[in-house]
């Protein structure tokens, strides 16, 4: 991706093209120039974001030492050497978010002890020392411009082949690299160096100051490509795999920080189905009903119609049926009941007409009189 700028001068109209970045894949993979080169070489190779359970089917493992954050991931490393395994480790500069088209500080940047107990644990294993030098010889780009993928300044290294023959690779930092017993690929006896590699088990530890020359801006300089085959035909066969980014992925790290909760969750959600899912099968009667008398249940009902207010409901079936008998000749209606039940006139016309009473007692006396006119 690249910017253009343009401007105008004494007349005369300038455009300049500064790279800005990679986008899509190469954005976030910072060595996929690696990858596709290595492709076509006809290694097999391939990119990760998380340690899988690599075997003797893997061969070299690149990654940076920021994926180490944990003495546990060091441990797990270390192990997969000792099978035969080759492990390339960088410093500084492997993270994918480090931007590379900018002078600004970016990435994890210098790690100091105990940032990842991984990498402090794999490098006190394979006895690496880490320094702080002061390296000189310091280049920026031939126009001393700032500016690009060249924005950095950068030391050359020459690095001893161990057939014969010397190659250039450009660093970034101040970090230089000692060890006790194992190889210096710089040749120096006193001196720190930018590339070490010891025996580990039946494998090896590589450990290089910073990443720079295995990323995709800078693949195609000095001697980069070449100490890229010389790092994989050093090692037993197998894949090449090119570590990046964060050593556990977003559910990995719930679940390494978190796991209580999750199994809890899980648990509540379970819990949830079985209740509300529908069962299979016919659902059991439930053995703990219990039968009451129909009087009871009819005592109940007028107690809660009292309480509610609603006493015209326990009187109306009784007028109803009254009414329903005599609706031939309603005019004589009230005399004929008071001559069949021998009640008076007027207390067939209460009986039939009068409100229902708020007095317990009237009420008992009004039902009284219609059950008397039911039975006459």
């Amino acid at each position: 991706m690249a910017l253009i700028l343009s401007g105008c001068k004494s007349g005369k109209e300038e455009m300049e093209e500064v790279p800005t970045g990679y986008r899509g894949k190469a954005r976030v993979n910072p060595y996929l120039a690696a990858e596709r080169y290595l492709d076509e070489g006809g290694w097999e190779v391939r990119s990760s974001r998380v340690w899988d359970d690599f075997g003797y089917q893997t061969g070299v493992i690149l990654m940076p030492g920021s994926f180490l954050e944990s003495k546990a991931e060091g441990m797990r490393a270390l192990e997969w050497v000792t099978e035969g395994g080759f492990l390339v480790v960088t410093i500084e500069g492997g993270e994918p978010e480090r931007n590379d088209y900018t002078s600004n500080q970016s990435g994890s940047g210098l790690p100091s002890p105990g940032d990842f107990p991984g990498l402090d644990y794999l490098l006190e294993e394979s006895g690496v020392e880490m320094r702080y030098e002061d390296w000189e010889g310091l280049s920026v780009d031939s126009d001393g411009e700032t500016r690009g993928h060249l924005s950095r300044p950068w030391h050359i290294a020459e690095l001893d082949l161990a057939g014969g023959g010397e190659i250039d690779l450009e660093f970034e930092g101040e970090v230089g690299l000692a060890v006790a017993n194992g190889r210096d690929w710089e040749g120096n006896s006193s001196l720190s160096s930018r590339v070490v590699s010891t025996a580990y088990g039946m494998g090896r530890v590589m450990v290089m100051a910073h990443a720079r020359s295995l990323r995709s801006p800078y693949l195609d300089r000095a001697d980069h490509a070449l100490f890229l085959e010389t790092i994989v035909n050093e090692s037993s066969g197998g894949e090449i795999v090119f570590l990046y980014g964060s050593s556990l992925s977003f559910f990995g790290l719930i679940w390494q920080r978190a796991w209580m909760v999750v199994v809890a969750g899980i648990i509540l959600l379970i819990t949830w189905l079985w209740m509300r899912i529908p069962r299979l099968g016919p659902v059991l009667e439930d053995g703990f009903q219990t039968r009451r008398p129909y009087g009871e249940a009819l005592t109940t009902s007028a107690r809660f119609l009292w309480r509610g207010g609603h006493a015209e409901h326990l009187i109306r079936p009784l007028r109803a049926r009254l009414e329903s008998r005599h609706q031939g000749d309603p005019a004589g209606l009230y005399q004929r009941l008071a001559d069949q039940s021998g009640l008076t006139r007027d207390e067939v016309a209460e009986a039939l007409t009068l409100p229902p009473p708020k007095d317990s007692g009237t009420l008992i006396k009004l039902v009284r009189k219609l059950q008397t006119l039911l039975k006459r």
